[in-house]
């Protein structure tokens, strides 16, 4: 059983690694999401995200230059009078998303990092631990919407 796991795993970075040759990307890093891999090339400002299924393996590229923000959603379940007392907050929640609008209006992504059908409870802080580290490196890849590119102040030591 683990065999057949470490395989579906190997193969669907080898699906990943493929699919980033035909596109001409080179990734920096990479994270599996369940039936979806995610790739960042960072030089050329493109996260690939590649859903892998029995059928037929999908993808989509999210251009990082096209993107105005990048935030990270959650959306809860309905909570009735006195189920707090019960259950914590957690419980409630339904999806944590990767949230990408971008400056062409109406035009956002959402990329699932936790789902409440295909994830379980236990694995919520890593996911969300995930999520935020994905929007806080890709957020800082974005050009803000003052249309100046991004520029690191840079501190230059003197030899003297």
């Amino acid at each position: 059983m683990k065999n057949t796991n470490k395989e579906r795993a190997k193969d669907k970075y080898s699906q990943l690694s493929e699919l980033g040759s035909k596109l001409n990307l080179s990734f920096s890093s990479h994270m599996s999401l369940g039936s979806k891999m995610i790739a960042l090339d960072g030089v050329n400002r493109k996260l690939l995200v590649l859903d892998i299924n029995n059928a037929a393996n999908r993808h989509c590229i999210i251009h990082l230059d096209e993107v105005k923000i990048i935030s990270v959603k959650k959306s809860y379940g309905g909570i009735k009078p006195g189920e707090l007392n019960k259950k914590g907050f957690e419980e409630f929640l339904e999806t944590i998303l990767l949230y990408f609008e971008y400056r062409e209006e109406g035009h956002s992504v959402a990329l699932p990092f936790y789902e409440r059908e295909k994830n379980s409870l236990d694995d919520l802080p890593t996911l969300e631990r995930n999520a935020r580290n994905w929007q806080m490196i890709l957020s800082k890849m974005i050009i803000p919407t003052t249309g100046e590119p991004f520029k690191e102040k840079t501190k230059v030591l003197s030899t003297a």
